[in-house]
């Protein structure tokens, strides 16, 4: 083979692989358990402190953001995916006791399934309902970075 066709072979193959997400997830539902399993894969082999994971999820909903700002919607699904895994790792290293316990998997329930709106939102290709339930997932985050103060 020559330079050219490694080169031509190399750029098929990478943007098939680009674009597969978008379509191995197209009208496909998620549940907690591909969830749990996400976390485990991604938090599994260090040790996680809330403050870490608390960090991947203000990062993952900064990110998407700015996806929104640019108009990628399609993008926003694996944010959403890393954020969902961040939230399961604070759900099980979380080392609150009683009452801020329960004000904490409260908040993260509901940032879940703000998450959850804004991708369906997202993946429908809706701009202006993704803008709003963006919002609104910026609310749910505030509730449990003030459940972990």
């Amino acid at each position: 083979m020559t330079i050219k066709s490694l080169f031509l072979a190399a750029a098929i193959i990478s943007s098939f692989t680009l674009t597969q997400p978008a379509f191995a997830h197209s009208g496909k539902k998620h549940d907690n358990s591909e969830q749990h399993g996400q976390a485990e894969h991604e938090h599994g082999s260090k040790a996680v402190t809330e403050t870490d994971a608390l960090a991947d999820i203000q990062a993952s909903v900064t990110s998407i953001g700015g996806m929104i700002e640019a108009g990628t919607l399609d993008a926003i699904h694996e944010e959403v995916e890393k954020a969902e895994a961040a939230i399961e790792a604070v759900k099980h290293h979380v080392s609150l006791e009683g009452d801020k316990k329960t004000r904490l998997e409260s908040a993260l329930k509901q940032l879940s399934s703000q998450l959850g709106k804004l991708h369906t939102a997202s993946d429908a290709k809706d701009a202006e309902k993704t803008k709003a339930e963006f919002k609104k997932t910026k609310g749910a985050l505030k509730l449990v970075e003030s459940a972990l103060k």
